[in-house]
């Protein structure tokens, strides 16, 4: 029997612990963060110095400013993110009076919420320009490696997904 571990398929870890090897850097949930990082920081650049907004705002604007009207629920719902980012987006753009908000007849104790006539014009001043970035950073890849890339991302998430529901 060859007892020569260099030639061995699996992984003994480090001084043979039996731990497998983990390099932090090749583990795809690190990679995922670093890719979302730098990504989130490109496109960051484009509302939190112009317009003073942080990430889970320009969401919770662009789910807006896709849709007519909904509750803070509906935008939990439509985004990644939790109640309480939700609700401080809601405020910080309500204060700067970018939402506008009604009552909600089928629900009394919801709001329904739409961007107001200002917010309007901050969400149609960034879209093209969100466009414009996406472009920049897809720009090295082809149509068809594009589409590969968001439907590996989409199969990822949806694998994630599962497992965190279970």
């Amino acid at each position: 029997m060859d007892t020569d571990q260099s030639t061995d398929t699996k992984s003994h870890g480090a001084a043979g612990t039996g731990t497998p090897d983990f390099i932090l850097q090749a583990f795809f949930p690190y990679l995922a963060r670093v890719f979302y990082t730098h990504v989130s920081g490109a496109v960051s650049g484009l509302y939190e110095e112009p317009f003073g907004m942080k990430r889970y705002e320009w969401r919770t604007m662009a789910i807006l400013g896709q849709n007519p009207a909904m509750t803070a629920s509906d935008i939990v719902a439509a985004s990644s993110m939790d109640k309480v980012s939700v609700s401080r987006a809601i405020t910080a753009l309500r204060g700067r009076g970018w939402i506008a908000e009604r009552a909600n007849k089928a629900d009394a104790r919801s709001r329904l919420l739409k961007l107001s006539r200002t917010g309007r014009e901050v969400y149609e001043t960034l879209v093209p320009q969100m466009i414009a970035l996406e472009e920049k950073l897809l720009a090295d890849l082809s149509d068809a490696e594009i589409g590969t890339l968001k439907a590996l991302m989409a199969r990822v998430t949806a694998s994630a997904a599962a497992l965190r529901d279970r």
